[in-house]
């Protein structure tokens, strides 16, 4: 693959890495010479998107740091340990987001509804306000959070997650 931008020296934090969009994001990442923590809630899933990662880049490029982001303590102590690890977060990809329910939004429970709101709004928020602070001091860094094209378009069964990604 040829060169888009070079992150060598760079770290970047990805929620939901450990399989699927986050998983490709942390390959990018990695192949553009990016330092990645690989982030979810089962660990054994971040080892093997690790072993993975840094296998196909031919370097230790990935760590495994699991964490809930359904649990502010959590948060902060995946943020602890990327720093204690890297010294600073340059890329923060908020892509875990969950959806408990499928139906018409009038049939969503009041528990359903506050897990997705949670989960794909409120830990973002928690996260950057754990990250931004010192990539305003240092005038550099970057948060990406994945939405949906159902943040751009309502759907029947998805109502609620639509609106988390709106």
């Amino acid at each position: 693959m040829g060169t888009l931008f070079d992150l060598t020296g760079k770290t970047a934090l990805i929620t939901g890495s450990s399989r699927g969009i986050g998983k490709a994001i942390a390959h990018r990442m990695a192949e553009h010479g990016a330092n990645v923590v690989v982030s979810s809630r089962k660990a054994d899933a971040c080892e093997a998107a690790v072993a993975e990662i840094n296998a196909a880049v031919g370097r230790e490029a990935a760590v495994s740091i699991p964490a809930n982001i359904a649990d502010k303590g959590s948060l902060q102590a995946l943020v602890d340990a990327t720093l204690a690890k890297f010294g600073q977060i340059d890329s923060l990809v908020c892509n875990a987001a969950s959806n408990p329910y499928f139906g018409p939004q009038s049939g969503i429970s009041d528990e359903a509804f506050t897990k997705i709101l949670q989960n794909n709004i409120v830990s973002n928020h928690w996260l950057i306000a754990m990250v931004a602070p010192a990539m305003r001091a240092r005038k550099d860094g970057s948060v990406t959070i994945v939405s949906s094209i159902g943040g751009l378009r309502g759907s029947p069964i998805l109502g609620a997650y639509c609106i988390s990604k709106a």
